[in-house]
């Protein structure tokens, strides 16, 4: 049964238990515990801590100047197995870089023995824990506040982060949503709703974010319900991860995490770690990454269980420009030297704005020297003007600002759909498009259609819109609702009150929920699903029990139509599993959007349709081996919902049983052969071919994100209620099909 370390398996470190979590609705069926937009996850966002910034401050700024940088050169990085560290029969450590490419410690890769090591423990090693939630929550409360300074501290010397700072006070909020979304998980698993899966994880670690995203919600969420983690090294800025996991390695002992063996720090080489992953991975779990698109799917194509966070061009629109949007246009592509997932990469402007004023934009940049010059300072928009880090993008193609290594293009249309806009990490760089469209979006259909699909394909994670006060919030709206991106950010041009809109803007404990989801059509490509901030991460790798699944009833709440259509699903376990996302869906959307709690703006968040372009639809395949009860989830996901018609269902002419079912239940068909279908010459939103039944019963909430757009859409004035009246009524919000 496993090793418990929790005396009151309903107590939550904040005191509350989880069943006064569930008071947000009053729909007559079970709460849906940690999937997204339920009850019970609106209910986490409430009551979070409050983070002693100047304290979180004061220590990083104590541990820099105690630094000593020898410490990184003495006491080199090395592979820890079970609890030891792994140097034998390296003769040479390699040196370490740091994110301005400059040497900043050693480092021992391991041998081919120590890599053999591994591999045996990763297919062999079981753990023995289902629930750790005590010692590492006392682990966590350490590292939140003794140790604080010295996460902020390593990472700024590391990966050069001017405001770890802001990183650790909304770590500190953030946490508390996620252990409670944990809590939750683990209470299903307990009433024998679900098993999660206790094998072991890797953990590929992010440097601009690594406190929050690896730290806690990766590593330490993991941990706590008993789940192995192994981090992996990097290319570079690899010091400051390996030096909160032997931190953590020293904590588990010390509370009385007794196997060494729940944490492991992999120093290999790039093609060992590819070697240790592929042939280890019958054997183990999810392997998570915040990382660019082009790392994400050569991981993916190696490693199917990879869970990835993905970049993407990040836009900005406005309709004028003004010294407002030029501060706001410089803040949000040179924060932290554009290192940051949300730094702008792509501007719409008017075309009466001449390359004089975009010139202008640059060389007001400030340029530091380092990250802790910038931290002392309360800087985080600092750029480090010619380092070695990272690699340049062509002065054939893009305009150099030699003062500030500062780099754009002025077009004359959007960039080219075609070809993916590379990030140029901790480089600024920014396209501009100035077209006629940005003064007219919101009168022309033509042009604001033509930046819905390239926003579309491209898929930024954040789009800050702007334009005159009077006019912003139609425009936001209509980008809002023809496209499928996670963050919406709208503010004006010319009223203090609502200052311009940055790409920059996101707190997810707030409601301001965040995701760095890959392009619809292409998410495999990327991912196994997409990853919602908040969210559990121990959910991503849990699933039903059968035993669950066969004693699902359907909500009350539900159609006569829906009803009918459960009632054609054949297999007893495939029925509860579509009963499960019904009552999600039914108990998500009955409060949707849900209110944030912004401190600063004024938030709507939750679950969407996809963008609603006419003639764009979801396009459903089915086969001529494929059966009803496999097609099922997918269809009702569109069915029961206000997506029913943007969802067009191609069956192949022979399979007579899922034709007949869906006339029955008044589904239109379009009966295509294999070449019909794949020469239809229609743009799909997304593509989803369905060849047999699924194979593992996920979290419905994860299902869902796979096809349906999710995240919220912000006004930047606080208190905002002529936002909150127009964008409450937007048919872009999910519902239940009346």
């Amino acid at each position: 049964s496993g090793t418990s370390f929790r005396p009151n398996r309903h107590l939550d470190t904040t005191g509350i238990r989880t069943n006064q979590y569930r008071h947000y609705s009053n729909t007559p069926i079970a709460a849906m515990s940690v999937n997204f937009g339920s009850t019970d996850y609106a209910a986490c966002l409430t009551d979070l801590p409050k983070p002693d910034v100047p304290a979180l401050r004061k220590g990083a700024l104590e541990y820099l100047d105690s630094f000593d940088p020898q410490l990184w050169y003495d006491h080199p990085i090395a592979t820890i197995l079970n609890g030891k560290k792994l140097q034998g029969g390296s003769d040479t450590p390699v040196e370490t870089v740091d994110a301005l490419g400059r040497v900043n410690g050693r480092q021992y890769f391991a041998t081919r023995s120590e890599v053999d090591a591994l591999k045996t423990h990763m297919k062999t090693y079981k753990s023995q824990y289902k629930d750790l939630r005590v010692p590492i929550r006392r682990i966590e409360s350490k590292l939140l506040g003794e140790y604080a300074g010295f996460l902020i501290g390593n990472q700024c010397v590391d990966f050069q982060k001017q405001d770890g700072v802001t990183e650790m006070e909304e770590a500190t909020m953030a946490n508390a949503v996620e252990r409670r979304l944990n809590d939750l998980l683990m209470q299903d698993e307990e009433d024998g709703k679900l098993t999660i899966s206790r094998k072991i994880i890797y953990v590929s670690c992010v440097s601009n974010f690594t406190n929050f995203l690896d730290v806690f919600r990766k590593t330490l969420r993991s941990l706590e319900l008993g789940i192995p983690c192994v981090v992996l090294g990097r290319s570079n800025t690899v010091q400051h991860s390996y030096r909160w996991t032997e931190l953590l390695v020293d904590l588990m002992r010390q509370e009385g995490v007794e196997d060494p063996g729940m944490l492991t720090y992999m120093s290999c080489s790039l093609d060992d770690i590819k070697d240790v992953t592929r042939e280890c991975s019958e054997s183990t779990g999810n392997l998570y990454a915040t990382c660019s698109r082009a790392l994400a799917a050569d991981m993916m194509s190696g490693y199917p269980n990879t869970v990835a966070s993905t970049g993407g061009p990040n836009t900005m629109v406005t309709t004028e420009y003004n010294d407002s949007i030029r501060d706001a246009i410089r803040m949000s592509a040179a924060i932290e030297s554009s290192g940051q997932c949300t730094a702008l990469r792509h501007c719409v402007i008017p075309d009466n704005v001449s390359e004089d004023q975009v010139k202008e934009i640059f060389t007001s940049v400030q340029d530091i020297p380092d990250a802790p010059t910038a931290l002392k300072n309360s800087m985080f928009d600092g750029v480090f003007a010619n380092h070695k880090g990272s690699k340049s993008p062509s002065t054939d193609d893009y305009i150099h600002e030699d003062k500030t290594d500062t780099y754009y293009k002025i077009l004359r249309s959007l960039p080219d759909s075609s070809e993916s806009m590379e990030e140029y990490w901790r480089k600024v760089v920014v396209d501009f498009s100035r077209v006629a469209a940005a003064n007219d979006l919101q009168e022309s259909d033509e042009d604001l259609f033509a930046l819905a699909d390239w926003l579309n394909a491209n898929q930024p994670i954040s789009l800050a819109v702007n334009a005159r006060y009077s006019r912003m919030l139609d425009l936001g709206q209509r980008l809002f609702e023809t496209t499928g991106l996670v963050v919406y950010t709208i503010g004006s041009t010319n009223n203090p009150e609502a200052p311009p809109a940055l790409t920059c803007q996101a707190r997810p404990q707030e409601g301001e929920v965040f995701g760095e989801f890959p392009p619809r059509k292409s998410l495999g490509k990327y991912t196994k699903f997409p990853v919602v901030v908040p969210s559990s991460t121990p959910s991503y790798d849990s699933a039903y029990t059968t035993d669950y699944l066969k004693s699902t009833s359907l909500s009350k709440a539900a159609s006569k139509k829906v009803e009918k259509f459960i009632k054609k699903i054949h297999d007893k376990v495939v029925r509860g599993y579509c009963i499960e996302l019904v009552n999600y869906l039914i108990d998500a959307t009955e409060v949707n959007p849900k209110d944030g709690h912004g401190s600063s703006r004024t938030v709507l968040w939750g679950l969407q349709r996809p963008p609603m372009v006419t003639g764009l639809k979801t396009c459903i395949r089915v086969d001529e081996k494929t059966s009803f009860d496999d097609v099922a989830p997918h269809v009702l996901l569109f069915y029961a919902t206000n997506a029913r018609h943007q969802m067009e269902l191609s069956v192949y002419p022979d399979n007579k049983d899922v034709i007949s079912d869906c006339e029955s239940l008044g589904l239109p068909v379009v009966l295509q052969s294999h070449e019909e279908y794949l020469n239809r010459g229609r743009k799909c939103y997304n593509s989803i071919n369905v060849s047999g039944p699924i194979e593992n019963f996920e979290m419905v909430g994860n299902f869902v994100s796979l096809y349906l757009p999710l995240g919220h859409v912000k006004s930047t004035m606080l208190g905002d209620e002529t936002f909150i009246e127009q964008f409450l009524n937007s048919k872009k919000w999910l519902k239940m099909h009346k």
